[in-house]
């Protein structure tokens, strides 16, 4: 389960890059990343359906937080194809390419989390999933206790100094 990202999550943030079919395990692996690009001619889909199968990757729980339930039923009761600008509309992904450059894509987005602070993508990304479910009261309180102490970390006090310099931060890496 840990390599189909069921019941693992990285504390990194994971980029997928889609080139080609991503159906059936492929969706479900591709619902446990973070940011998602697609080649122009991918195509998703949860086929198992059709096969009389149930999509155990953790479609049936996950699918519908991640787009509007009506899309997410559809996908995962009628087992059909998703082209790569419909997988875009409706959320599924977030960027659609031209053929042959969704990794290039994917390591530009991979380049701009990486010039961040360490710290606070990490905790950003925890903190989005931590809250997601939550009433917005308790998300608040939550997303508070875990970004309050990062204002004292050393990213913060490079950020800070990098940004009165007017030069990009050099953050140490782990």
């Amino acid at each position: 389960w840990k390599a189909m990202l069921r019941h693992h999550r990285p504390r990194k943030p994971v980029i997928a890059a889609v080139e080609g079919p991503c159906v059936a395990g492929g969706t479900e692996i591709l619902q446990g990343t973070d940011i998602r690009v697609a080649g122009e001619s991918a195509v998703f889909g949860l086929y198992e359906v059709r096969r009389g199968l149930f999509p155990i990757g953790g479609s049936t729980a996950r699918l519908q937080r991640q787009i509007p339930r009506t899309h997410a039923l559809e996908m995962l009761l009628t087992g059909r194809p998703y082209p790569a600008e419909e997988a875009a509309r409706i959320g599924l992904v977030g960027h659609v390419v031209p053929d042959g450059t969704a990794r290039e894509r994917a390591l530009e987005i991979a380049a701009r989390v990486n010039d961040c602070g360490p710290l606070a993508v990490e905790a950003i990304k925890a903190s989005v999933y931590e809250t997601a479910d939550l009433p917005e009261e308790e998300a608040l309180a939550s997303e508070l206790e875990r970004g309050w102490p990062l204002f004292s970390t050393a990213d913060a006090r490079e950020g800070a100094r990098a940004f009165a310099e007017g030069r990009p931060p050099v953050f140490r890496r782990a």
